[in-house]
């Protein structure tokens, strides 16, 4: 799922939101007056469009980007701002409402920061003006966390009763808000779009469209054909509550034409109405000259269609493609819940109408989904749709759950698990959309060896009910344990200078301070519990949590029960090395538990993986563990999952080493650069039951990690031992104990840089490092003219042989 993370770009991301603060070319509104030029002293929402298109301060309002063609960023308080007339935005506005996020507190679906608050910036209409209009304008503009209310288009002088909040004629994308409660008296309750050649986008995303009403398309219409030419609308609506819009003289709720190209992405559309003698909730047909193209394309993927009331709910023809999956389009009121426009009734075939893993009314009677025989028969086993005239609504969904915090603030439909074959819960297919409607996402892929059974795929219908799931992984293996407590430090140190920095600012921090909490346990507890090569598994990183009803609702509200260790129990345990085979659920190693160590340590929260030896593996071998995450009361739920891992000889690390050739000393100098150097990557050596040589050594025994990759040309080299380099460098010679550097040259004034590596025991070569030869015999002579340079003393002697060369010529 989306959860909200921290680390050290958030540092960054603060340190650079803190340099642009100077140039913030925002433009607030501070009125909630709908005034136009008559007061300077406050900036009205009006005002600040009007200026984000003159590029210059108007009324109270100062400007914002004022670089030609650059969007302009309008920013408005909560509450409501009241509307005398319609806004006509003329440049590109990205126009935003308070921030929902409340970093205090938990977000009470994932439990994370920051929590998640309802709609605070409202826009209204109050029932006599439509809110927005860019038909004429056709510019594109953004809405963020606001909700439209009371928009009105009536037919009266210079209305055209189109479009009860929006008026569309450029893009619009429009997220986690609302439009509520707006009337067209002609077409578009909510929204419509003009008649444009060009394909203009549209792009509804986590919002509520609820109580909107027009006598045709009471959520959407549009033109269908201007300009000489079919229409080009692009329509797109994701994860949105579409509910209660339309009434009983409503030709249609969504109302789709000209060549159209619509994706319907895990959506509720529920409880919406339109006539039942002619109407329709979503209406996709050509209708005298309301024409739908045939090149128009529809998709539908993971929605929930359910009791809407109207004459159809679902009613198209032959003209364009379709394609719906993994949809809940049935138990609708009225009529059918799919109904094919002909005189006929008949649907023709060898429509382009691909059906596959849907719920739906096979049946004959009142909410039947007509379909053409085509459709059916193309239908393969494996996504094959699911005919629900015999199962009860009851049976399937909950009752419609009203807007809380558990549910982003969309009203919706969660599935139930009766473990049958009419269930829409885990429909063994893959397909349906990567997040459901809560932002939560899918596992339509995972795989549990140990539970075959109870393999994760894809739920039928916006909402996916997560089940506890521990996920098999299949290449752990260790990395470098001083890398691993850096990144922690450097954690620690980053957030504590945050919090300072918040706390001088008086911001809120409680994220940062958990965050902080969780880095120090990492660190102190990492280096408490460290062994050589070991790995440290999350449980919890890829698991899948499962949910629980909320004790204190009384409706069915699920909330996801978050995986730590307050929640769930850990069980590690090793099953050994070798080769594991998996059959019908079962285990069998071909190998021995050998020194394998499987330990789930809860204050560091990891699970840990190491051999008591040390060693690593061989003959194509692996480790296997499995771990068990066990829920606390609830349902007791439990799963478990196979840990494969192999372990891995982390490099050396090189440091560079200062050294200084004195002239004293004959420009000679000795030399051990593993001084600086270390293995510890891998980890204490003490904690292994057979400890080894770190360093690579020759046949003598000795330690021989150095490889010196060219010695610069004057410098002599004598190592008090030597040998080969290992395997992978066997040409090579390595050196170790004593090594003594000297210059040939006395004089010499020169520094000498050389480059070097060194090997471990088990052949791993290090970070190619400097071991620099400073030379101090260039600084104790000024006057000297070494090393291609002049003292003063030189330049007053070729001043002079300038001067006797001229006497001479003359």
């Amino acid at each position: 799922m989306h959860t909200y993370k921290k680390g050290l770009l958030c540092v960054m991301v603060l340190s650079a939101m803190s340099l642009m603060a100077a140039e913030d070319r925002t433009i607030y509104v501070t009125t909630f007056l709908d005034e136009n030029g008559e007061n300077a002293n406050a900036c009205s929402l009006r005002e600040a469009i009007i200026t984000a298109k003159k590029n210059a301060a108007y009324g109270g309002c100062t400007p914002g980007n004022t670089v030609f063609g650059q969007k302009d960023y309008i920013q408005l308080k909560a509450g409501t701002y009241k509307l005398n007339s319609e806004l006509v935005p003329e440049s590109n506005v990205i126009i935003s409402g308070a921030s929902r996020e409340n970093y205090k507190e938990k977000n009470k679906l994932t439990q994370t920061y920051p929590a998640l608050e309802g709609i605070k910036t409202m826009i209204s209409g109050e029932g006599r003006t439509r809110i927005f209009n860019t038909s004429k304008t056709e510019i594109s503009f953004t809405l963020n966390n606001i909700q439209l209310e009371n928009g009105y288009a009536g037919t009266q002088a210079g209305q055209n009763g189109r479009g009860g909040a929006v008026l569309i004629g450029g893009d619009l994308i429009f997220n986690n808000g609302s439009i509520v409660n707006s009337k067209a008296e002609v077409a578009g309750g909510a929204i419509y779009n003009v008649a444009l050649n060009t394909e203009k986008k549209i792009s509804i995303n986590g919002s509520l469209i609820q109580g909107n009403t027009a006598a045709k398309g009471s959520v959407i219409a549009m033109d269908c054909y201007g300009n000489m030419d079919d229409t080009k609308p692009v329509i797109y609506f994701e994860r949105n509550s579409i509910i209660k819009n339309g009434s009983s003289n409503s030709l249609s709720s969504l109302d789709f034409c000209g060549s159209a190209k619509v994706d319907l992405l895990t959506n509720t559309i529920a409880q919406n109405k339109a006539s039942i003698t002619n109407g329709s909730i979503l209406r996709m047909v050509t209708d005298g000259l309301n024409r739908l193209s045939p090149y128009s394309v529809i998709t539908m993927t993971s929605n929930t269609i359910v009791e809407n009331e109207a004459h159809s709910t679902l009613l198209y023809d032959e003209n364009g493609s379709k394609y719906g999956a993994f949809n809940v389009l049935a138990f609708n009121k009225g009529g059918k819940s799919c109904r094919y426009y002909s005189n006929t009734g008949v649907p023709k075939e060898n429509i382009m109408f691909i059906l596959a893993k849907n719920a739906l009314n096979l049946g004959t009677g009142a909410d039947q989904c007509m379909l053409p025989k085509s459709t059916l028969d193309a239908t393969v086993e494996n996504t094959k749709n699911i005919d629900v005239s015999t199962t009860s609504f009851s049976t399937l969904l909950s009752e419609l759950i009203p807007a809380s915090p558990y549910n982003m603030f969309l009203p919706l439909y969660y599935p139930r698990n009766n473990q049958t074959a009419t269930d829409l819960v885990d429909v063994k297919s893959s397909g349906c959309s990567d997040y459901d409607q809560r932002l939560l996402e899918r596992a339509d892929d995972t795989v549990l060896q140990l539970n075959p059974d109870l393999q994760s795929s894809c739920d039928i219908g916006s909402v996916e009910q997560m089940n506890l799931a521990a996920v098999d992984i299949t290449d752990l293996k260790n990395s470098s344990l001083v890398t691993l407590l850096d990144y922690y430090q450097s954690n620690i140190d980053e957030l504590k200078e945050l919090i300072t920095q918040s706390n001088e600012k008086k911001e809120d921090v409680e994220d940062f301070k958990e965050e902080l909490t969780n880095y120090e346990n990492l660190y102190k507890y990492t280096k408490q519990y460290q062994k050589y090569r070991a790995i440290y598994f999350d449980p919890f990183a890829l698991a899948i949590a499962g949910e629980e009803r909320v004790p204190e609702s009384t409706n069915e509200e699920y909330r996801i029960k978050v995986l730590n260790t307050q929640n769930y129990d850990v069980i590690a345990e090793p099953f050994g090395i070798g080769v594991l085979n998996i059959k019908d659920g079962q285990p069998l190693l071909n190998g021995s538990m050998d020194d394998l160590k499987c330990e789930w340590k809860a204050d560091l929260k990891r699970i840990m993986i190491y051999r008591t030896s040390g060693a690593l593996l061989e003959n194509g071998d692996n480790a296997y563990c499995k771990y068990t995450i066990k829920e606390k009361g609830g349902k007791s739920q439990q799963s478990s999952g196979i840990l494969k891992a192999s372990f891995s000889n982390i490099a050396p690390i090189a440091t560079d080493d200062n050294y200084v050739l004195d002239a004293n000393q004959n420009l000679s100098v000795n030399v051990n650069p593993l001084e600086n150097d270390n293995d510890d990557g891998d980890g204490l050596m003490s904690t292994i039951t057979k400890p080894k040589a770190i360093y690579h050594k020759n046949d003598a025994g000795q330690d021989i990690p150095i490889r010196f990759a060219a010695l610069p040309a004057g410098l002599i080299m004598k190592a008090e031992h030597e040998g080969p380099c290992p395997e992978a460098y066997i040409r090579d010679k390595c050196y170790g104990g004593k090594i003594q550097f000297t210059v040939k040259n006395s004089f010499s004034q020169f520094d000498y840089p050389i480059q070097y590596a060194i090997f471990d025991a088990d052949g791993g070569i290090s970070n190619e490092a400097t071991l620099s030869l400073k030379n101090t015999a260039k600084d104790t002579n000024s006057s000297s003219g070494g090393g291609g340079s002049f003292g003063i003393y030189g330049l007053l002697a070729l001043a002079g042989l300038g001067l006797y060369r001229r006497y001479r010529m003359k």
